[in-house]
């Protein structure tokens, strides 16, 4: 048989993990006689006193020597304890008709027995409902189950009403809740005081209590109090103790020193992309930057010169550039008319050549150039062609005139077809226009431009018109890219150095932050180092009360096993804070792998070990516990002891214990220990009524 077992402590000790204490009075004492240098000093009361308080700090502006003074000290106010009356449900889940359950006011443990489906779970979950409006087991739930909360046989509204009787009321307080919804977040609730007077739930100021002293516990929460996020608990406890407000100070001082950090050491992570962007750049400005930041010692200086120096590095091509994107060749339709001109009067010279037309356009051409010459020259005689003197003078001229009316006119269809030809070579010629003497002749629209120049020598019209035609396009491709190239070049003149030079003042103003966080960050992180264990001191120091009754109710609940509660500790900030519980296994203490030889029961037992004492603490204004399902997975033996337990509770706050498993009355029967057990039953249409334990199912 179970010894029952001795008293859990719930006095002056537990009084000291309430956060009674002046936590900031002590802290401020030990900081008094720390001794920290000034600047390290200064930093934990900015942390203390707020984020404002370290972006002053550390942009050197004053902080106050102290934190923000804490209220003048008054003595306790006794809490007002709050107990159970009764529990009211209609038409939530599993009950459908008005059904009750009803308590004494004060300490003891109530035990409901049902099978399951019976409606134990409906009292447990519309209790916490009408205080807190959810519930966390609904949390977790696909939205499908959540959705059907509503009872199946009960049509009328859906109500919730807990009375509960705080401690020098002449009454209880009614507090109901109503849903309107379809959703099960749609309940409005109202408190009816001793009075008779209404008022809005929030009116009792239970929210942060409802939270950190959690009043319901089903067994899906008790499961994730060690298997579940381990910073929720970590929270609980906290705020529990007393330390909410170290521990933000705490977390804020980490996290400005990881901002500090962070800054010191982004030039090194940036660094390799600044340089391989450097390293890629054509202008030697880059090369020169590149060689600064590889250098023995960092000179911002000249690097500040090089970033600030973003104009073109040469003058000269810029002028080119200039040029260039203003540059116009030959359009593709005038080409086309010249190449159309030239192999037309090509074909027409063809046709002309060889016919009499032709032999008096040469005819025509050679006497006007005798007529012209002679004009010039008219002492002379002598004709040019045959030498013969004599030959030329005024009768001569007349009558090569004459000949040169009747030959005009034979000549005119061969004189046309030349003039046609002159013409075409003529444009054609515009067309060649020379090299600008600008162009760099070794560039790709240089050197094709220098070959359409060498078509002005060419005296064919049909080779000249297919010079013009192909090289003709290859000019306009070049001139088109080497005008799109200019324009890009001169979006940033200085071929990618102005990126470059932005990239690199960027840097260098990010180097110079990092040096002062640099310096800033040593006296930080020696504050942080500082606060960070006088927390621990505190957290070990008001968490042991609570630790040792974890572990007395441990002890009661491991009967025979080897298995040892150590205790519990407060450890990490942040994202990494945590509960570490030390468990022990067959002597095994390695916490990686203790736990995970534990049985679901064992579990559970562990969970309500962590729990229960925090139902315990002074300042806990709820005097109840409401319990569902906690035996769940447990074994005999195990039940057995957590019987013990929850009497010894029982003497102190008033539990209420609702299972489907007859071993636990069947304990406390059996080891004589006080509580009231009742059997909750249920039929096909959702009609829920209890009695007491002499029933059986």
């Amino acid at each position: 048989m179970t010894r029952v077992p001795e008293g859990i402590e719930t006095g002056d000790r537990a009084a000291a993990a309430t956060g009674d204490d002046p936590t900031a009075a002590v802290l401020l004492d030990a900081l008094a006689r720390a001794g920290l240098p000034r600047g390290v000093h200064s930093w934990v009361t900015a942390a203390l006193w707020g984020d404002e308080a370290l972006e002053a700090r550390a942009q050197g502006r004053a902080v106050p020597d102290a934190p923000p003074p804490a209220p003048a000290p008054q003595a306790p106010a006794r809490v007002r304890r709050a107990y159970l009356t009764r529990i009211r449900v209609q038409g939530f889940r599993g009950i459908g008709r008005p059904a009750e359950l009803t308590f004494p006011p004060g300490p003891g443990l109530t035990v409901i027995v049902g099978r399951n489906g019976s409606g134990k779970s409906s009292f447990a979950e519309s209790a916490e409902a009408a205080l807190t409006g959810r519930n966390p087991r609904w949390d977790a739930m696909p939205t499908g189950w959540r959705d059907g909360w509503r009872n199946l046989h009960y049509d009328e509204s859906t109500e919730a009403t807990v009375d509960i009787l705080i401690a020098g009321d002449d009454a209880p307080t009614r507090i109901s809740r109503r849903w309107t919804g379809e959703s099960v977040r749609s309940a409005r609730g109202e408190i009816v005081r001793p009075d008779g007077t209404t008022a809005p739930l929030r009116t009792l100021d239970w929210g942060e209590d409802l939270i950190r002293y959690r009043p319901f516990l089903s067994y899906d929460e008790l499961g994730r109090t060690v298997t579940g996020r381990s910073a929720e608990l970590y929270d609980t406890l906290t705020a529990l103790l007393g330390l909410t407000g170290l521990a933000e100070a705490e977390r804020r001082l980490a996290r400005f020193c990881d901002s500090l950090a962070k800054r010191r050491d982004r030039p090194s992570r940036e660094l390799p992309r600044l340089l391989d962007a450097l390293r890629a750049c054509d202008d030697p400005r880059a090369a020169r930057a590149a060689e600064l930041l590889t250098g023995p010692g960092l000179d911002l200086e000249a690097l500040r010169r090089l970033a600030e120096d973003d104009g073109p590095s040469d003058a000269a091509l810029h002028v080119v550039m200039r040029r260039l994107r203003r540059l116009s060749v030959p359009e593709r339709v005038v080409m086309a008319d010249v190449v159309n001109e030239l192999r037309g009067a090509s074909m027409e010279l063809a046709m002309a050549a060889g016919n009499k037309g032709d032999h008096a356009y040469g005819v025509v051409r050679l006497l006007e150039e005798a007529i012209e010459l002679h004009q010039r020259h008219p002492a002379e005689t002598t004709c040019p062609t045959c030498d013969t003197p004599g030959t030329l003078g005024a009768d001569w001229v007349r009558r090569a005139q004459a000949r040169l009316r009747v030959l005009r006119q034979q000549a005119a269809p061969a004189a046309a077809a030349h003039e046609r030809a002159e013409a075409a070579r003529d444009q054609a010629r515009f067309l060649l226009a020379p090299t600008p003497s600008w162009l760099p002749p070794d560039s790709e629209l240089g050197l094709v431009w220098a070959l359409w120049e060498s078509g002005a020598t060419i005296t064919d019209l049909g080779e000249l018109a297919d010079h013009v035609e192909t090289v003709g396009k290859s000019l306009r491709a070049a001139a088109l890219s080497a005008r799109r190239d200019a324009a890009e070049r001169l979006e940033d003149p200085t071929g990618g150095w102005a990126e470059e030079a932005e990239r690199l003042a960027s840097w260098i103003d990010a180097a110079g932050d990092a040096l002062g966080a640099r310096d800033t960050l040593a006296e930080a992180e020696a504050a942080l180092t500082w606060l960070a264990e006088q927390a621990r001191l505190l957290r070990d120091e008001r968490l042991g009360p609570v630790a040792g009754q974890a572990e007395q109710v441990w002890f009661r609940l491991r009967q025979e096993r080897h298995i040892d509660l150590r205790g519990m500790r407060l450890i990490g900030r942040g994202a990494r804070r945590r509960v570490e519980v030390d468990v022990t296994v067959d002597g095994v203490g390695d916490q990686t792998s203790a736990p995970g030889l534990l049985s679901q029961g064992e579990f559970q037992a562990l969970a309500l070990s962590i729990c229960l004492p925090r139902t315990l603490v002074d300042g806990n204004p709820f005097g109840f516990l409401v319990l569902d399902d906690p035996v769940q997975a447990m074994d005999t033996e195990t039940v057995e002891g957590l019987s013990a337990v929850l009497a010894e509770v029982g003497r102190h706050r008033q539990l209420v214990v609702f299972t489907h498993d007859t071993r636990l009355p069947d304990a406390l029967r059996r080891l004589g220990l006080p509580a009231a057990i009742r059997t909750i039953n249920r039929d096909a249409m959702s009609n829920v009524w209890v009695s007491d334990g002499s029933d059986r199912y």
